[in-house]
């Protein structure tokens, strides 16, 4: 099956129908730790098909790992993009430059996106066969949160591993941290507890990635958004750690409903933020990176 942009961006947006305007965003997040190697907007089209899904891979994925799908099982159907140069439509060999409908131009010879192309993965729980442990699953990372581990050694794990320097100071009122992009550093209030130090502080490190990315002139133009996609690449990978999340809100995305610009401009941006910072953690440096203000 191969579809158009266009006809790609018409089911996206049913399946952000589907999702998002159930205000669900927190379920939905917890899921996009799950499939952090997936689009966006991939990620939409699994939980509009499956929302059970836990573990996906391709058919024969499985089989290398020992498993198999079951009789009858129907895949979930996920896009691939297909890139190629267009037909030319003008008798002259010289390049003609085309005009998209959202009037961007490109040249005729140029390779760009031409359309999608169906792919089909299946859940575990579609599957049958060997045991499989979650380490196998998650491919290739280098790092496990051991079970065990208390919430200040998950601190002090965390913050080995911060790009910048981090310092706890005494805030006054509710506050909690900032990143100071002047002084490309991290601060935290001394008065956290030990269960909000590696939420916040992954928090912190999010706003950091977040002006150092693709996610630059959106956090300076807005700053609600950039609180926003902070709070939800922080969630992701708190999520995909095993920390306990706390009492995050996404009444902004909730109130987007059907805005599909702006909710895979933020979408994307949360996944892009996370898997950074997962990417971070899991190869990160092993230096002393707190220092306590005077």
């Amino acid at each position: 099956m191969r579809i158009k942009v266009k006809e790609y961006y018409q089911k996206l947006e049913q399946a952000v129908s589907e999702i998002l305007t159930n205000a669900d965003v927190r379920g939905y997040l917890e899921k996009v730790a799950l499939f952090r190697s997936y689009s966006f907007g991939n990620t939409l089209f699994i939980l509009a098909q499956r929302p059970s899904a836990r573990r996906l891979a391709g058919l024969r994925t499985w089989n290398r790992l020992g498993r198999y799908v079951k009789k009858g099982e129907k895949g979930i159907m996920i896009f691939a993009p297909m890139f190629g140069k267009p037909k030319k439509q003008h008798p002259s060999d010289e390049p003609q430059d085309i005009v998209e409908e959202d009037g961007a131009t490109h040249e005729e010879n140029e390779t760009r996106l031409i359309g999608f192309k169906a792919v089909y993965v299946y859940d575990i729980s579609q599957t049958d066969g060997a045991e499989i442990t979650c380490e196998a699953l998650r491919g290739s990372m280098e790092f496990i949160v051991s079970e065990d581990m208390d919430v200040r050694s998950l601190f002090e794990w965390i913050l080995q591993r911060s790009p910048v320097p981090v310092k706890l100071r005494t805030m006054p009122g509710s506050g909690r941290g900032y990143y100071d992009a002047l002084a490309d550093e991290i601060v935290l209030s001394d008065s956290l507890t030990d269960l909000e130090r590696p939420r916040t502080l992954i928090h912190e490190i999010a706003h950091k990635l977040a002006l150092s990315g693709k996610e630059h002139d959106m956090s300076l133009d807005d700053r609600p958004m950039a609180e926003v996609i902070a709070e939800g690449a922080a969630f992701v990978v708190c999520s995909y750690l095993g920390i306990d999340t706390g009492a995050c809100s996404f009444s902004y995305v909730a109130v987007w409903g059907k805005d599909l610009k702006k909710i895979m401009s933020w979408g994307s941006a949360v996944m892009r933020v996370a898997n950074r910072i997962i990417e971070l953690l899991s190869h990160g440096e092993s230096e002393d990176r707190l220092g306590r203000a005077a």
